[in-house]
């Protein structure tokens, strides 16, 4: 009963129609554009659902651009369309990171709901009828901690993933040395 009182404050704040019960959210994790990785974890009321989870190592971007590799990110993910779409997208960051994550929905014809959660100041951005939107949820609020814990858990698994290569790419060279 407590997720379902989740999903459905967080549903009325974002003012969808349809309910959200699973929720996918997608980070990047780089040092200076290096051994970039992207990340997406998928919550399903609530929970990890860590079957769900994936990887991205970047191939297409070798400078600090979280945009382009975000591009890359989506494009990838998108082209799999066995794995199930979710109820709501987010993204980690703010209006550009959300743009980036609307151009490929739009591209791909999916319309699924989409928001980005700004770490700084734990702000929610969303676009409705071409307007942005920025919501400030109150800091008790049981939506804004699901979606901070959401986001906090892709950046982790990125940046594991970020952390896992360079240790292999450290190695590599002492191993070739």
């Amino acid at each position: 009963k407590e997720q379902f009182n989740l999903y459905s404050e967080l549903k009325k704040y974002l003012n969808l129609t349809k309910e959200v019960k699973v929720i996918e959210c997608y980070d990047i994790s780089n040092l200076s554009g290096k051994l970039a990785t992207g990340s997406m974890v998928t919550f399903e009321e609530g929970r990890p659902d860590k079957s769900r989870y994936r990887h991205f190592r970047i191939k297409s971007v070798n400078s600090p651009n979280d945009f382009e590799m975000l591009k890359e990110v989506f494009l990838r993910r998108f082209k799999h369309l066995e794995w199930p779409f979710p109820d709501l997208i987010m993204v980690d960051g703010g209006i550009a990171q959300l743009n980036v994550l609307l151009e490929a929905l739009a591209a791909n014809s999916l319309k699924i709901p989409a928001i980005s959660l700004a770490k700084r100041f734990e702000k929610i951005y969303l676009k409705k009828d071409y307007k942005y939107i920025t919501l400030k949820l109150p800091s008790d609020s049981p939506a804004l901690n699901l979606v901070k814990r959401i986001r906090d858990e892709a950046h982790r698994f990125a940046l594991i993933y970020h952390q896992k290569l360079r240790l292999k790419h450290l190695l590599d060279l002492l191993h070739n040395n």
